[in-house]
């Protein structure tokens, strides 16, 4: 879910830049056949934010030192290249793969299981990569817009892609269920932490048109995305 509402917010400013500067929507919106139920499962969402998730990554902001919150963000982070790694495989982009095995296997080990970013100094950025492109450079079609309980703003590839991933989400694989989710809860709220002064300036940029400007934002971004991993970018 963090992810997917990362991806909206910060895709919303684009979208906030451009529309700016024209004073008009985007010309080409998604296609939107569901959007009686996709908005209550909006609401719902942002329903569950406001009373769980926010205020919870508000507590873990202020009670956990920013050396400690940052190499929790690496680890994570190093987890996620496990997906790159397999989605970069996938889709036959070897000398990415092979970069992003480096990076891992630096992260892991001279990064102490990744709990501190060595690769990137070391010329070996992070990249993002998942199912959800492989799938779309593979040829499968987007499908119509959904907005998915938890998780946040999608498309049927993508939600496809969602279920996917979490087979390359190490976490998946811990024998202890408490841990298992335990660990899920922990990256969610990492990630939501890194978004928490951002969610007022974009209700404010939408004018109560919350709902439209993160669909419309959310499937520009993800429309230009694919369009570099079709271009093997």
């Amino acid at each position: 879910m963090a992810q997917r509402w990362a991806i909206a917010i910060m895709a919303a400013y684009m979208l906030l830049g451009g529309c700016a500067t024209t004073g008009m929507r985007p010309a080409h919106g998604p296609d939107d056949p569901l959007k009686p139920l996709n908005k209550k499962i909006f609401v719902f969402n942002q329903h569950l934010d406001r009373v769980l998730l926010k205020p919870t990554a508000e507590a873990y902001v202020g009670l956990t030192p920013l050396p400690l919150r940052r190499g929790i963000s690496d680890f994570f982070a190093n987890l996620d290249d496990v997906k790159v790694i397999v989605n970069e495989s996938l889709e036959g982009r070897a000398g990415p793969a092979f970069l992003e095995t480096a990076r891992f296997l630096v992260n892991s080990t001279l990064g102490l299981l990744g709990l501190i970013d060595v690769a990137t100094p070391l010329g070996l950025p992070a990249h993002n990569a998942g199912f959800g492109e492989t799938l779309a450079v593979w040829g499968v079609r987007s499908g119509p817009y959904v907005v998915l309980p938890l998780f946040g703003p999608s498309d049927v590839r993508d939600a496809v892609g969602l279920g996917l991933d979490s087979f390359t989400n190490p976490p998946t694989y811990l024998s202890d269920p408490s841990a298992m989710w335990g660990a899920y809860g922990a990256q969610l709220v990492d990630t939501r932490s890194h978004y928490l002064h951002q969610g007022l300036l974009m209700r404010l940029a939408a004018a109560g048109h919350e709902y439209t400007f993160v669909r419309d934002a959310f499937w520009q971004k993800r429309r230009a995305l694919i369009r570099r991993r079709r271009a093997g970018h």
